[in-house]
């Protein structure tokens, strides 16, 4: 029947637990994992991983697949669309403009909500492409209102009305907008004349009908100098917090130029810093990041040192969370787009436990190389296995981002 059945299923809750394989079982498992990846090409979303044997950098001889304990899930992200309306010089996808591509028809997005739901999974974040721009976003939103702990939109913010904005109200906890610079010349150069402009107005309907935004930068180059700037914005527009992000250079953003570990750490460093004098929660999604400048997170990451190789932070893919893109494929990230499993032939729950991708990835903390493979924190951070591939081919290689 496959993963789209006609009526709701009570599908299988995780296992409690992932049992390493012996070793001979490892590069099969791996083999079948990187061949696999090449069926993303037909997606149009594996165009800088390629299709040569070996090109996610995974080594030919066996790895060591590592026991993780599996738990309900934290975050499941599905990109609904892959249509957007810019074509951002940082975006993770290429040109995407009135590009639909396969997506999920409605009775096939709410047999996906299902499963999510029958993984009693805490946040569901609904992107694209710009997810305000599929023809199902309505329908698929009060479909899934009520179902989460936190049910979350990625927009860029530019098609928002007061009419969007108070629809959005009755479905969704948080709206999330993209903000890549404290003024309209940063945020205009990376995403086009006047949609600053454009951003400022949707985040201003949003808290007129009462949705709840949150604004996320991505940090490269040109807009480093604004990272204190943007938090100040974020302060004035009324928000409790402030996210950061540093640019992965994967689709459009290959052509930018990622920070030095030294300056991405200044950076956010000055970012945090100026949040606290002035009450504001500023984070960034690296977990080397909250290492070093939470408290509370270095102290649960040095527990590491006696928790026996248990995985307690840094990337959950494969372990509490899964990327889906919009036409039923499961990848292994937004920025590493492996092929995990293909919803339209299984079901999720099949996927979690036999896609060899998704064993890999359970298996990396135990396989790292480099400066990651002997960080005191790997098991709290393990770095960003994305920008690891982006920059050197290898998505086992260290983190040349962080300064740990």
């Amino acid at each position: 029947m496959g993963c789209f059945p006609s009526k709701t299923l009570d599908y299988p809750r995780i296992s409690s637990s992932w049992t390493r394989p012996p070793a001979s079982q490892a590069l099969p498992a791996l083999s079948a994992a990187i061949a696999a990846s090449a069926k993303l090409a037909a997606s149009n979303r594996a165009d800088h991983l390629g299709k040569a044997e070996n090109s996610i950098g995974l080594p030919k001889s066996p790895l060591n697949i590592g026991e993780v304990k599996m738990t309900e899930l934290d975050y499941v992200q599905w990109d609904i669309t892959s249509v957007c309306n810019l074509n951002c010089k940082h975006c993770r996808e290429k040109a995407t403009t009135s590009n639909a591509r396969d997506n999920l028809d409605l009775q096939q997005c709410k047999s996906l909500i299902d499963q999510i739901v029958a993984w009693k999974t805490r946040t569901l974040s609904v992107a694209g492409g710009e997810p305000l721009l599929s023809p199902l976003i309505w329908d698929v939103l009060a479909y899934g209102a009520g179902k989460f702990e936190r049910l979350v939109i990625s927009s860029n913010g530019t098609t928002i009305t007061s009419e969007t904005a108070k629809r959005l109200k009755s479905y969704v906890t948080c709206a999330q907008i993209s903000i890549d610079g404290a003024c309209a010349e940063t945020h205009d150069n990376m995403r086009g004349k006047g949609n600053f402009a454009h951003a400022m107005r949707g985040i201003q309907l949003l808290q007129d009908a009462g949705v709840q935004p949150a604004v996320r930068m991505t940090v490269h180059g040109g807009n480093m100098h604004e990272v204190t700037a943007f938090v100040d914005l974020a302060h004035d527009l009324g928000l409790p917090d402030a996210y950061l992000r540093r640019v992965i250079p994967s689709g459009n953003a290959k052509q930018l130029s990622p920070l030095s570990a030294q300056d991405l750490k200044r950076t956010l460093g000055e970012a945090i810093k100026h949040g606290q004098e002035i009450g504001m929660h500023v984070a960034s999604a690296d977990y080397f990041c909250q290492i070093t400048f939470n408290q509370k997170a270095r102290e649960k990451a040095e527990k590491t040192q006696a928790a026996n190789g248990k995985v307690i932070g840094g990337c959950a893919i494969g372990i509490k969370s899964f990327y889906v893109m919009q036409n039923g494929i499961i990848a292994y990230c937004p920025y590493l787009p492996i092929f995990c499993g293909d919803l339209r032939q299984d079901t999720l729950e099949k996927i979690w436990q036999t896609s060899q991708m998704l064993k890999v990835a359970r298996s990396i903390r135990y396989n790292l190389k480099g400066k990651c493979n002997t960080c005191q924190y790997k098991f709290a951070c393990g770095g960003c296995r994305a920008y690891a591939h982006a920059t050197t081919g290898d998505i086992l290689a260290e983190d040349s981002g962080c300064w740990i």
